[in-house]
């Protein structure tokens, strides 16, 4: 499991320009909020670096020149720079986190539109958790780095220039005094951020594990009582959160070194300055208020160094996360929905024509596959698993594309007729259906965008749904839950049933419908699906053969390949493979 989430543990340079051009884009749309918090910056860094010089001046005028008036002049203009510096910071920070959430929306938005824009086979390789953490986590720190790491570090490093500068222009000797310790300072603060970093990178690939494990188990956890797993898989996630444990505690132990050590560099500073600044107060070269000046410049000189140090990580995990969003944007996205020829209603026929297809280059899922489906005729298609029979429903919706021969409907290619038009009157009820959170009603008419009582009323009265409906608590406005967990398999199918029904289909693919519902439910719906069919051409893809003895022809696939075709009394009269399929199925019904 360790090995599956490396590929996200990208070890990120500090910066990269090429992913920072590309967030540009991002970034126009508010270049103005960025600019505006630009000057706030340079404005608070401004007033920081007056700070000290007005606590020092007004020092020397009340204990050297003894100008009370001008004393308490500049006691105001301390109290007002406090005040501006207030007011400028909050005016910033919030400006910041607001260009930020703003970049996060548009950024987010646009990742998900460009997803749903993706092939399945895009899907087909990849994670879903790893998709939801693109969405979330990565885009999130990104914003982050916009919000408030970026102009902030760059804010933090103008005080250090300005402080710096200051320093060596009132006195060039006491300034080089106090900033001898950086160097080293800066070397022992990136050591630290470096071993932290690293113990970072290992918990977070930790955390990863535990959270698939943790989704794993619940999700399986009716398995797992079955066959008497708690210890054994208690064991392993013992293990897994021990892991965690120690990675944690190693990025523990160098951030616990990080702040004592900027506070000993500190405080030796402070005694170089202390000490050498009382000399040269005691010869008469500075005045005790330039010392305390000094004194207040030294210790708002490591402030920052913290806060830089500190951002380290945010400026490695926002590229690391860079790279990862970009990469998913760099997948190319399905061809235009809408790109082809209108496909509106069969006329003739549909011909499967020496079709070869396959998912990947490793194995060949249809070999010369050959056949024609006539204007309302009734279908079936059997083989075992992996025969081939659900690709042909894939196929025709066009989720993807054959590699060589042709799908030809009413004589004309299928990939000249746009993906939209295919999807909208080709009809796909498959076995495992997706219910999305909403009403029965909402999910019913998820492909219409509109609701229509006298559809629905036909829909439901079709299907013979009143039953199933009047026992929901709120009948057909019944809220769901996420993946239809509140209503039971046959119900979830019914509602696949609408769905399609919705639409009103010119083609209708089942695709193992019938093959997870109860007994009742599926009395229903084999008297929906006789009264559904006869009105359309239809496809039939099923493992009970029982389903299926009235079609008008039965095609048998294995391994690929069209091996028998007929109606249910000529396939058992050749004895081959679908009489095998037959008496297979049959022996398991005695057995049950």
């Amino acid at each position: 499991m360790e090995e599956y989430f490396n590929e996200d543990d990208i070890k990120a340079p500090l910066w990269d320009t090429g992913l920072v051009r590309r967030m540009m884009p991002y970034l126009r749309n508010w270049r103005l909020h960025f600019l505006a918090a630009v000057v706030l910056v340079l404005g608070g860094t401004a007033v920081q670096i007056t700070l000290p010089l007005l606590l020092g001046k007004s020092v020397d005028l009340g204990i050297k020149i003894k100008n009370h008036e001008l004393l308490w002049l500049y006691v105001m203009l301390y109290g007002v720079a406090h005040l501006s510096f207030f007011v400028i910071s909050a005016a910033r920070n919030w400006l910041l986190q607001y260009t930020g959430q703003q970049i996060l929306h548009e950024l987010r938005t646009h990742l998900f539109s460009h997803i749903q824009k993706l092939p399945l086979s895009f899907f087909d390789r990849t994670p879903v958790g790893r998709l939801v953490t693109r969405i979330t986590n990565d885009v999130a720190t990104l914003a982050e780095l916009f919000s408030a790491a970026l102009i902030n570090v760059s804010g933090e490093v103008c005080v250090l220039i300005g402080i710096g500068i200051m320093m060596l222009a009132l006195h060039w000797k006491l300034g080089l005094a106090a900033m001898i310790t950086s160097p080293l300072l800066y070397y022992v603060a990136w050591f630290l951020k470096v071993k932290m970093r690293d113990a970072f990178r290992l918990s977070r690939v930790k955390l990863a594990m535990i959270n698939a494990s943790l989704a794993e188990n619940v999700s399986g956890m009716s398995v797992i009582h079955i066959f008497n797993q708690e210890k054994s898989r208690e064991g392993k996630f013992d293990q897994m959160n021990s892991e965690l444990r120690e990675a944690e505690l190693d990025s523990v132990f160098y951030n616990s070194f990080f702040v004592p050590s900027v506070t000993v560099f500190s405080a030796i500073t402070m005694a170089i300055v202390t000490t050498y600044g009382g000399w040269l107060v005691s010869h008469g070269e500075i005045s005790i208020g330039l010392l305390i000046t000094f004194i207040a410049y030294t210790q708002a000189f490591f402030d920052p160094v913290r806060q830089i140090s500190e951002k380290i990580s945010v400026f490695q995990s926002a590229m690391a996360s860079a790279e990862r969003v970009f990469a998913l944007l760099d997948e190319a996205p399905e061809p235009d929905l809408d790109s082809g020829r209108e496909f509106t209603v069969l006329c003739d026929a549909i011909e499967f024509k020496d079709l070869d297809f396959s998912y990947n280059q490793d194995k060949q899922i249809l070999k010369g596959l050959s056949f024609t489906i006539k204007k309302g005729e009734r279908i079936a298609i059997v083989g075992h698993t992996g025969a081939g029979k659900t690709t042909l429903a894939a196929l025709l919706k066009r989720f993807y594309d054959y590699q060589d021969g042709q799908i030809l409907i009413d004589g004309i290619d299928l990939r000249e007729f746009s993906r939209s038009s295919l999807r909208r009157r080709i009809g796909l009820i498959q076995q495992d259906v997706n219910i999305f959170s909403g009403t029965i009603q909402d999910n019913i008419f998820l492909a219409e965008g509109s609701f229509d009582q006298a559809k629905l009323d036909s829909i439901v009265r079709e299907l013979q749904m009143e039953t199933l409906i009047n026992k929901l608590p709120d009948g057909i406005n019944t809220q769901i839950y996420e993946r239809g967990s509140n209503i039971s398999a046959g119900q979830r199918q019914l509602i696949a049933f609408s769905r399609a029904l919705a639409t009103d289909p010119e083609i209708l693919i089942l695709d193992e419908a019938t093959s997870s519902v109860d007994s009742e439910t599926e009395s229903i719906i084999q008297r929906s699906v006789q009264l559904l069919t006869s009105q359309r051409t239809s496809l039939i893809i099923a493992h009970r053969l029982s389903t299926i003895r009235n079609c008008s022809r039965i095609l048998v696939l294995h391994h690929g390949r069209l091996v028998e075709q007929g109606t249910h009394e000529e396939l058992l009269a050749q004895k081959g493979h679908y009489q095998k399929l037959y008496e297979l199925q049959f022996a398991e019904g005695d057995k049950t």
